[in-house]
C-alpha cells in the first residue's frame, strides 16, 4: 500500500524538531529567532528527504542512512564538531518518542496502538507529546542547565564514550524493533529497548552528578590556592615589615650605642668635676632627638599596609594597589567597609565588573585631584550599608563640568580629557548599572571635607540622580527627563 507523503512527513518533522532542540538544550546554548528560523528550515527540508528515502530504501537501511544525512547536514549548518552530541540527541528523541506512544496509547487511546500503524493522527498525538516531553525534561531542576560533561573533552573522554556506545545500542535496538514482525520478539526487543532507555537516563542522571562533584572539588581547590595566595601576601607583608623594623634597629643601634657611651662618660665626669650642665643638656637633646626618629619611623611602618580587608583577594590585592598608586600622588587613601562584600557579589553584581567599578572611579578620583589646587588631597572609599548597598567614592578633586554630568551615559565624555581622562570608565558604569538595576548618584559639596561622590547603589531602579549645590544651574540645561536632580 502506498502511504501518502505527508504521514511520513508528520512523524520526521516532530523528530526533527525534537532531535535539535536536544541538541542545543545539552548544551545550555541559546538560539536567536533568525537561527530558529533556519533550523526550522532545516527540519522541513530533511522531513522531505526522509520521504523519498522511505520510498526508495528498504528497512532496516532507511534509518542508518536517514540519520546519517541529518548528522552530517546538521553539523554543518551549525558548525559544531559534535557527532556525539547528536547521536545522543537523536536517541533521546527516539526514547521520547516510545514513552509518547505509551501515553498516547494508555490514556488518549488513538487509533491506532502501534507506531508502526501509519496513521496521520496518531502521528499527531504522538509528535506533540514527544516534544513536550523534550520541553519538560529540561525543566528538570537536574537537566535545565543541560548536560556540560559532555563539553569537557580532556576530562570527560569515559563519559563520552559510554554515553556514544548506548546510544548506538538504543538506537540498533530500536531499528530491530521496527523492522520485526515476530510478536514474541517484537515484545522481548520492546522490553530491552525499555531497559536501554532507562539506563541512558540513570547514566546521565549519574554523570551529571560526578561532573558537579568533580566542578565543586575544582572550585574548592581554587579557594583553597586562593585561601594560600591571600596567607602567603600576609607573611610576605609581614616579613617586609620586619625587614623594616630589623633595619631601623641596626641604623638606631650604634648611635644609641654611642649615646650610652657618652652617658657612662659623663657619669665618670660627674664624679670628679660638678661644671657638667652644658655637655649634659646637649646629650640629653641628641636623645630626644634620635628617640623622635626612632619612633616616627616605626610609626609610618605600622600604618602602611592597613587597609581594612574583604577577605577576597583580587579585590584587596586591587584597593592595596590603588591606595599605593594615590600614595605616590601624596594623596591620602581611606578605605570603610560597612558589611561583607561576598553579599553583592553573589546576589548583586559579579566580581569582576565590581573590580572595574573600583579601578575606574578610584583611578578618576586620582585625576581630578591631580588637576585641581586643593591642599587637602583625600580620597575615601565606602562600602555602605543603609536602605540598600552602596559603593561610594569620595574625592577632593575638582567638580565636574556641567556638559560633562548631562552627558554622562550617553557618550564619552570627561572633564580632565587632556591628562589622561578618556571617559571609557563612566560607559562601562553605565553599561554595568543597566546590567545590575543600580543606581548612579553623584553629589557635589560646597565648603566640606570633601568636593564631590560618586555613588553606585543597588536599588533595583537603575536611576541617574545629581545632588548639588549648582541643582538650579544644572537644571537649566537639562533638556530631557533622563537625570533626577535635587
Amino acid at each position: 500500500m502506498i502511504v501518502p507523503w505527508y504521514i511520513p512527513f508528520t512523524k520526521a518533522i516532530f523528530t526533527n524538531i525534537c532531535i535539535t532542540y536536544n541538541f542545543f538544550k545539552i548544551q545550555d546554548k541559546k538560539v536567536n529567532n533568525i537561527h530558529k528560523l533556519g533550523i526550522l528550515i532545516f527540519n522541513i527540508c530533511m522531513s522531505l528527504i526522509y520521504c523519498i528515502i522511505k520510498r526508495n530504501i528498504e528497512k532496516p537501511l532507511i534509518y542508518l542512512v536517514y540519520y546519517s544525512i541529518f548528522s552530517i547536514c546538521f553539523l554543518q549548518i551549525v558548525k559544531e564538531n559534535k557527532f556525539n552530541i547528536v547521536v545522543i540527541s537523536i536517541t533521546m528523541s527516539i526514547l521520547e518518542t516510545l514513552i509518547a506512544t505509551i501515553i498516547s496509547f494508555l490514556i488518549i487511546n488513538p487509533i491506532s496502538d502501534n507506531l508502526k500503524d501509519e496513521n496521520l493522527i496518531e502521528y499527531l498525538i504522538v509528535g506533540i507529546i514527544q516534544n513536550l516531553l523534550a520541553v519538560i525534561l529540561f525543566r528538570i531542576k537536574r537537566f535545565k542547565n543541560g548536560f556540560m560533561f559532555l563539553n569537557d573533552k580532556e576530562k570527560r573522554k569515559m563519559f563520552n564514550l559510554s554515553g556514544f556506545i548506548l546510544s548506538f545500542l538504543i538506537l540498533g535496538i530500536y531499528v530491530t524493533y521496527c523492522t520485526n514482525t515476530n510478536i514474541i520478539i517484537e515484545s522481548m526487543i520492546f522490553i530491552i529497548f525499555l531497559i536501554g532507555g532507562t539506563t541512558m537516563l540513570y547514566w546521565i542522571k549519574k554523570s551529571i552528578t560526578k561532573y558537579y562533584k568533580e566542578k565543586m572539588k575544582d572550585r574548592t581547590v581554587e579557594i583553597q590556592q586562593e585561601q594560600i595566595k591571600e596567607k602567603d601576601k600576609k607573611i610576605d607583608d609581614l616579613q617586609t615589615e620586619l625587614s623594616k623594623v630589623l633595619e631601623i634597629n641596626h641604623k638606631y643601634n650604634h648611635r644609641l650605642s654611642a649615646m650610652e657611651r657618652a652617658v657612662i662618660k659623663l657619669g665618670n665626669e660627674m664624679q670628679a668635676n660638678t661644671e657638667f650642665a652644658e655637655e649634659y643638656g646637649d646629650i640629653l637633646d641628641s636623645l630626644s632627638e634620635l628617640s623622635k626618629e626612632y619612633k616616627a619611623e616605626v610609626e609610618s611602618i605600622n600604618k602602611t599596609n592597613k587597609l581594612p580587608k574583604t577577605n577576597i583577594f583580587s579585590i584587596d590585592n586591587l584597593l592595596d594597589y590603588m591606595r599605593q598608586e594615590a600614595e605616590r600622588s601624596k594623596i591620602e587613601f581611606k578605605l570603610q567597609i560597612e558589611f561583607d562584600i561576598k553579599e553583592i557579589i553573589e546576589n548583586k553584581i559579579p566580581k569582576n565588573k565590581l573590580e572595574t567599578l573600583l579601578t575606574d572611579h578610584i583611578r578618576d578620583a586620582i585625576i581630578a585631584i591631580e588637576n585641581s589646587e586643593n591642599k587637602n588631597r583625600k580620597i575615601e572609599v565606602k562600602f555602605s550599608n543603609k536602605e540598600f548597598y552602596q559603593v561610594e567614592f569620595y574625592d577632593t578633586g575638582i567638580e565636574f563640568e556641567i556638559e560633562t554630568l548631562l552627558n554622562l551615559g550617553l557618550e564619552r565624555t570627561t572633564t580632565h580629557k587632556a591628562t589622561g581622562g578618556t571617559g571609557i570608565g563612566f560607559m562601562t558604569t553605565f553599561e554595568t548599572l543597566k546590567e545590575c538595576k543600580a543606581s548612579l548618584e553623584i553629589e557635589e559639596f560646597n565648603n566640606k571635607e570633601y568636593t564631590k561622590a560618586v555613588i553606585i547603589g543597588f536599588d533595583g531602579k537603575n536611576e541617574y540622580r545629581i545632588h548639588s549645590y549648582r541643582a538650579e544651574e544644572i537644571k537649566n540645561k537639562i533638556q530631557d527627563n533622563r537625570i533626577i536632580i535635587d
